[in-house]
């Protein structure tokens, strides 16, 4: 008995750290508190099975298959999702107190719903459809050229707008028609960390010992919050990047290091994959590219960038014949050309005997914004002004106000309770009419847009984040 008075009170406490340190990953960019929630959930699956508390093992054993899934989500994950892991952190502590029989709670039923949120994340088989709606942030971003994401971002701004002010059943007409262009042009938040790439680093050590080499792997990432899709990249490029290393710049049944760094810098990720071996064979690239008739013979040396053009070429190698691991041409091909979807590049620096230096460059797009947020007279949603404008307590030349109901093409508000307040982007102040004085706040991009507003998120609430295009309306 008092072993399960123990647990009780131990367990508690695991739920409270747990609950604690989930909230900090959805809203910081928190390395230990990832860890914290997986080892918390871990220990207590453990322990509940000691103790025969065989619902908690149950529900803990599907919270990991959950939170397995966020971490490869980069923790990107919908409100539905956090509901999941949420409750189900507050179902084990009921169970370990004994606030609710079991037979009161349809833990079937809970499982079922897991296993179900945890499948809608798993990549869809070849050929499968996409019918319905499609959930925020539950698939992998839709690939399309970024010319039409472009495109598509205004009328994806139209769209919530259109849904905001809407009333009755045309509300939720317009709910499935902006919830699925904000799925497919929206921008994805995702978190790169040692943690997230750590993987790579264990699956490079067992090729290292199936190919009789020893080599060590360290890992120098600094976290950060990034689009998806460039985590992706990002993810891709570690894999291909650090096995080739230990498969071509380890000598044979030889000793080396890999070292991985990334970081993000001036609106750049950055990521080297760094080896101490033996140097890439630039005559042995340059023979094998004149075999493939992809460079003349007797051709003058190849400069940096060439080279990287034909290590990257799709089906370059400069092995005959395909092994196991390598030596069919597509790991660099697919690493320069998941950078280059993105606008980045890929880039190699190599002296023979010492190594070989690989860099990947990937653009970053600002995902928080610093603004202040005002609550326009007329709208439900609120407005956050971009950087761009900055407020003034008094104006200093005749003004023109704007009523941003209006100036968006609804009704007018008819408020006789805003104040004017008056921003300024150094060269032009324009009065706002607003409820509230203006305040700084951060908010987070949602949808981009070079036109009149973007989409942000604000306190958990969607709302318009005006920059530049607000000229416009000024001069209208």
């Amino acid at each position: 008995m008092d072993l399960v008075d123990q647990f009780r009170g131990v367990a508690l406490e695991r739920v409270e750290r747990a609950e604690e340190a989930w909230a900090r990953v959805l809203g910081t960019l928190d390395d230990e508190a990832a860890r914290t929630v997986h080892r918390e959930v871990h220990t207590l699956k453990g322990e509940s099975k000691i103790v025969s508390f065989v619902d908690v093992n149950t529900l803990c054993h599907k919270l990991e298959d959950l939170l397995d899934v966020a971490r490869a989500r980069g923790y990107a994950v919908d409100h539905d999702f956090d509901l999941a892991v949420t409750m189900a952190l507050q179902l084990i502590a009921m169970l370990v107190t004994k606030a609710a029989h079991p037979t009161a709670i349809d833990l079937p039923g809970f499982v079922r719903q897991i296993d179900a949120i945890v499948k809608r994340y798993e990549p869809p088989r070849a050929g499968a459809s996409r019918s319905g709606s499609i959930p925020l942030r539950t698939i992998a971003p839709v690939r399309m050229p970024g010319a039409l994401r472009d495109d598509l971002g205004p009328p994806a701004v139209d769209a919530f707008i259109e849904f905001s002010v809407a009333r009755g059943p045309r509300r939720d007409r317009l709910r499935r028609s902006w919830h699925g262009l904000r799925d497919l042009v929206g921008i994805q938040r995702a978190v790169v960390s040692a943690a997230q790439l750590d993987k790579h680093r264990a699956s490079a050590l067992a090729l290292a010992r199936e190919l009789g080499k020893q080599v060590e792997v360290t890992l120098e990432i600094a976290t950060a919050e990034v689009p998806s899709e460039v985590l992706e990249a990002i993810d891709l490029a570690t894999l291909h990047l650090v096995r080739n290393a230990v498969d071509h710049g380890i000598a044979e049944r030889g000793q080396g290091r890999v070292h991985v760094r990334g970081a993000l810098r001036d609106d750049r990720f950055t990521l080297t994959v760094q080896d101490d071996g033996r140097g890439i064979d630039v005559a042995r690239v340059m023979a094998r590219a004149v075999e493939l008739g992809l460079a003349p013979a007797g051709g003058a040396p190849l400069a940096p960038e060439r080279l990287v053009d034909l290590l990257s070429h799709p089906g370059f190698s400069t092995r005959s014949e395909p092994g196991e691991v390598s030596g069919r041409g597509v790991g660099l091909d697919a690493v320069r050309g998941s950078a280059a979807q993105l606008g980045g590049t890929l880039a190699a620096r190599s002296e023979a005997g010492r190594g070989t230096t690989w860099t990947v460059a990937l653009p970053v797009p600002h995902i928080t914004v610093a603004g202040h947020a005002i609550r326009a007279p007329g709208l439900r949603f609120p407005i956050v002004m971009g950087a761009l404008w900055q407020p003034l307590d008094r104006p200093r030349q005749p003004l023109v106000v704007l009523d941003l109901a209006v100036a968006l093409g609804l009704a007018a508000s008819n408020s006789i309770s805003a104040h004017v307040w008056t921003f300024t982007d150094g060269a032009l102040e324009i009065g706002l009419m607003s409820g509230e004085r203006p305040r700084p706040v951060q908010a987070r991009r949602l949808v981009a847009s070079d036109g009149l507003a973007e989409v942000c998120t604000l306190d958990s609430l969607e709302g318009l984040l005006l920059g530049r295009g607000l000229l416009g309306l000024a001069g209208a």
